[in-house]
């Protein structure tokens, strides 16, 4: 696939949706104090019930879920003598589809030890045993974060380092067994130059045949973040785009990781960069079907505001929030950015969700429903809070797929994706016309012709197996 990168270096506007109409409810504690508070994580299960997991400093990491009028005790999930490596910037993750739920973790001591995996099939009322995600041998390996794919199988990025610290990279280890066993991991932060970013986590997103690496690149002391391309489902990652448009060169290793989501055809991704020594949050927007980023800070200045930091980004359809923590006056401050449609932009203003002393916060979307939790330093514990927001009608459906162009000349194109069942193509005056699909050599690739297909712009639908649909948009020459 060609891409290119044009970065356009223009203000990310807030809609003229008016302030956040979001209804707060009063925050309380997901557990008491004695279970730590480091580094939690949230997401939903099947009905849109909130599940989170954290780690405390003896290196335990805890599970609950919300049952209804408030959270369950929490579950420990390393075995003893399996300790975690946990802190405010870095520590154990989740990842859901549906009751399928996920829990990741790297033991330490980091230089000689694994990273482990437990899942569960019934939302978190009963976890695996572990299993072990990298393989033994010359590498040392940090900081995992997990996703899943549409069926429910997960794919785990980690930090791989040689035992001679000759150079860090990122990659990803997918399963096709539900967690149970995963193949040999694959370089995925490629053609950035330089190494990655020793101490700053990365994370990954997956959708349709696309799986896009975020993570935090190190080129002599410049800091920005980047985006490792996968068409193939992440089997491979071919080329990395910058998304960072500043020239960002800390004094200190900033320890802070992007975050984003897919909608439509566009990945929106959310980090933490600096023309100048203070954090800022930004905001990126990449066309998977076209080479195109824009890439602004999200809030822009605000009064009284000195820094921000550690961004966190999630979307349910069409919504979507950005979540951080910043510091104003002396005292720190969980914000958030809401937008109904992220298509349109976010609203105008931000949510103050809690101030006091809080370092790290993540956020889940769904049901009509806003749910945050926070590492609260006063409380010593970890803090929730849920908001109800206005849920926009209508459906994304299924948002994108990465397609292989013509080459010029050629008269198809083709999809790294099995399954696909039918194809359509739209132009610009709204005609529909299905496309011919054959598969030349297996189910993986297909090829679709373009045929008595004028030249122009086309909105591209790909029906699969499971009845799920996804788009692009193709230039025919």
């Amino acid at each position: 696939m060609r891409f290119g990168l044009v970065t356009v270096a223009v203000l990310m506007q807030f809609t003229s949706f008016g302030q956040n109409s979001i209804g707060w409810q009063a925050p309380h504690r997901v557990a008491d104090q004695t279970y730590g508070n480091l580094h939690p994580r949230i997401k939903l299960d099947r009905n849109n019930n909130p599940m989170v997991v954290w780690g405390d400093d003896a290196g335990k990491i805890y599970f609950t879920k919300w049952g209804g009028e408030g959270f369950a005790n929490p579950t420990p999930l390393n075995p003893p003598g399996n300790y975690a490596f946990t802190s405010s910037w870095s520590g154990p993750d989740i990842a859901s589809q549906g009751d399928t739920v996920y829990i990741v973790w790297k033991q330490i001591p980091e230089d000689k030890s694994r990273i482990y995996i437990k899942h569960s099939f019934d939302g978190g009322k009963k976890f695996s045993a572990s299993a072990e995600v990298d393989t033994a041998g010359e590498y040392t390996t940090r900081f995992p974060t997990v996703t899943t794919d549409e069926t429910g199988n997960p794919f785990v990025t980690y930090q791989k380092t040689p035992k001679d610290y000759s150079g860090s990279m990122y990659v990803v280890a997918r399963s096709q067994d539900m967690g149970e066993t995963f193949f040999r991991d694959t370089p995925a932060s490629v053609n950035s130059g330089g190494n990655v970013c020793e101490c700053s986590p990365a994370s990954i997103v997956a959708s349709g045949n696309a799986g896009i690496l975020l993570y935090r690149n190190n080129s002599n002391g410049l800091r920005n973040i980047w985006a490792g391309i996968s068409i193939n489902g992440s089997k491979s990652f071919h080329t990395s785009l910058r998304l960072d448009s500043t020239d960002y060169a800390p004094a200190n290793c900033p320890a802070s990781s992007p975050s984003g989501v897919i909608v439509g055809d566009t990945l929106y991704s959310t980090f933490m960069s600096s023309v100048l020594e203070h954090g800022t949050v930004y905001l990126s927007r990449m066309s998977l079907s076209h080479p195109t980023i824009s890439t602004a800070p999200l809030t822009g200045e605000i009064t009284g505001v000195t820094t921000q930091n550690f961004p966190r980004m999630a979307g349910n359809g069409y919504a979507c929030a950005v979540v951080w923590t910043q510091t104003a006056g002396g005292n720190n401050q969980v914000c958030m950015a809401f937008t109904p449609d992220v298509t349109y932009g976010f609203m105008r203003g931000i949510d103050t969700v809690a101030e006091g002393v809080m370092i790290n916060a993540d956020v889940a979307i769904g049901g009509g429903n806003i749910f945050i939790v926070w590492e609260d330093q006063v409380n010593r514990c970890v803090m929730f809070r849920k908001g109800v927001y206005y849920k926009k009608s209508g459906v994304v459906e299924n948002t994108s797929i990465i397609i292989d162009p013509p080459s010029k000349g050629q008269k198809y194109f083709t999809i790294k994706m099995k399954g696909i069942l039918s194809c359509t193509l739209t132009d610009v005056k709204g005609s529909e016309v299905e496309a011919d699909i054959s598969y030349p050599s297996n189910k993986e690739i297909c090829k679709v012709s373009l045929e008595d297909f004028d030249p122009g712009k086309y909105s591209v639908k790909v029906f699969d197996e499971q009845g799920r649909i996804y788009n692009a948009q193709l230039l025919v020459e």
